[in-house]
Order: C-alpha cells, then sequence, then structure tokens
C-alpha cells in the first residue's frame, strides 16, 4: 500500500442483508412485467444485492407505467437490466473471450437461452460433465485471465476500487453426472475487473485469487452468506482500527457495481460461443 497512491479511500461496510429483504427484492422481480426469470434465479438475483432496498425499488412496477429498468438494445430485441451493488465473492466468471486462444483443460461450454413452461426467460443455461469439471475451468479461467498482458487491474483496484459496472446474467448450470443443478450470476463482461478483485481482496497471486474464487464457488449459499458476513464484520473492526493495507484491500474490493440482465424481450439471445 506504501507504493500506491489511494485516490478513492474505501467506507464501512453494510452487512450482509437480512433473508427478508432479499425476499422482497425476489418478490418485486416476480411480479414486474418486464423481468422474466426463473425462480432460483430471482432468489439468486437477490442474494449478491449489497443493497436490497434499492434493488427492490428498481425492480417494481410503477402505477405510471413508467420503468426503473434500465432498457439495452441488443439485435432483435431489448435486455432489461437494474444497475446496483453486488458482493464481489457472489460472482463468477465462465466464457473469457480474451483467453479463447488458450488450450484449457475444460473447454468453456457454450451458453443457451434458457425457458420454462412460460417461454423464453432473460437468462442462459449451460452443461459440464461434473461440479470439479465446472471449479476446473473457473479456476483455469481466473488464472489465465490475469497472466493476460494489461489484464490484471489489482493495482488500479486497489487505489480506487472498481468504477466501471461489470454485466452479469444468470446461469442454469446442470451436470451430465446428474449433480444437483444450480444458478450462477455469471459475469459475461468484466471478468478480468472480477479476476482483479479477487487478487486485490485476497492479497494473493493468481493461483491464490483462483483458489478463493472457487472456494466460494464450491460452498452452498448460506455458507457463503456467513463467510462474507464474518469477512465484513472483521472489516469493519478494522477499519475503526486504522486502515491496514489488508482492510484497505477488502474495502475496495468486496462490492462492484454491476449491471443485472433481469428481463430480455422478442428475438433475445443470450448465446455466447466459444
Amino acid at each position: 500500500m506504501d507504493e500506491l497512491s489511494i485516490t478513492r479511500w474505501p467506507s464501512l461496510l453494510p452487512d450482509v442483508p437480512e433473508t427478508g429483504a432479499l425476499r422482497k427484492v425476489a418478490a418485486r422481480l416476480a411480479r414486474n412485467p418486464l423481468t422474466n426469470l426463473s425462480d432460483e434465479a430471482r432468489k439468486a438475483a437477490a442474494a449478491l444485492q449489497v443493497e436490497p432496498e434499492r434493488a427492490a425499488l428498481l425492480v417494481t412496477e410503477q402505477p405510471n407505467g413508467v420503468t426503473l429498468l434500465s432498457e439495452v438494445a441488443v439485435p432483435g430485441g431489448s435486455l432489461y437490466v437494474i444497475e446496483c451493488q453486488a458482493w464481489t465473492r457472489m460472482l463468477f466468471p465462465l466464457y473469457q473471450p480474451r483467453i479463447a486462444a488458450l488450450s484449457l483443460a475444460v473447454p468453456p461450454p457454450k451458453l443457451l437461452d434458457d425457458q420454462n413452461l412460460d417461454g423464453p426467460l432473460a437468462q442462459a443455461r449451460c452443461e459440464f460433465e461434473s461440479p470439479k469439471d465446472l471449479a476446473d475451468l473457473v479456476r483455469e479461467t481466473v488464472v489465465n485471465t490475469l497472466r493476460v498482458p494489461k489484464a490484471d487491474y489489482s493495482d488500479s483496484i486497489m487505489q480506487r476500487g472498481v468504477s466501471e459496472p461489470l454485466l452479469v446474467i444468470m446461469v442454469r448450470v446442470t451436470f451430465a453426472d446428474d449433480s444437483p443443478s444450480r444458478v450462477l450470476p455469471v459475469v459475461v463482461d468484466g471478468i478480468s475487473r472480477l479476476s482483479s478483485a479477487a487478487k486485490t481482496r485476497t492479497g494473493k497471486t493468481e493461483t491464490g485469487a483462483a483458489d478463493s474464487v472457487v472456494a466460494d464457488l464450491l460452498r452452498d449459499p448460506n455458507s457463503l452468506r456467513r463467510a462474507i458476513r464474518d469477512e465484513i464484520t472483521a472489516y469493519n473492526a478494522g477499519y475503526h482500527r486504522g486502515l491496514t493495507d489488508q482492510v484497505v484491500r477488502v474495502g475496495q474490493a468486496a462490492t462492484v457495481p454491476v449491471r443485472l440482465v433481469v428481463g430480455a424481450r422478442t428475438g433475445n439471445t443470450l448465446e455466447v460461443n466459444p
């Protein structure tokens, strides 16, 4: 830290929200006609919220017909997103175009449009052979992203945090070995920022940062919430004692701004081809 000029100092962090506040976000996502996520995806989208009250307001259908969702034009239709703060440790990478030329042990899966009985959803789906393959790909993605020239932003994040939002979609991951499926918040634009934030927060090497991301990936949601809550409690206590290197690392990288896709309309595709 002594060698870096901190241009935006971190502040105290809020506690991980209670489940009641998160349920409110999920419920309002379900009621808004412009959003179309599965029930599991709505819960996962709510869980990553740092400020659930703000997120709940953004996804509430307004009586005058004006929407607080941001509309993003894409070929054939629109995506609807909310701009919010997310817990960095609840976000994960899959496909990284910047390392597409590398020969990875686990090939990136094709992200396809997901749907249910009501029709297309504003989320994607993909399949792995096993949870181990998912973990191995995430580990390789983080390590190799950080090794791409000029893709390691950890010093910049240490100085001022993450300022540019990450684009996040919900992805339903299934496994050929019949392991339970799960829905993950996946970063599709901003993987370098996400990987660098992990390196900043942990203060570890590329491999160590990747291992920390995988450790969070393999936790069940309640365990991950507890781990983040413990980290925030320790951070806030340390913040009052003085800004050490580790306090600044956590403060600058514990949360990131995201543009979270919650709705899609007519002819949209979320396909990403490796």
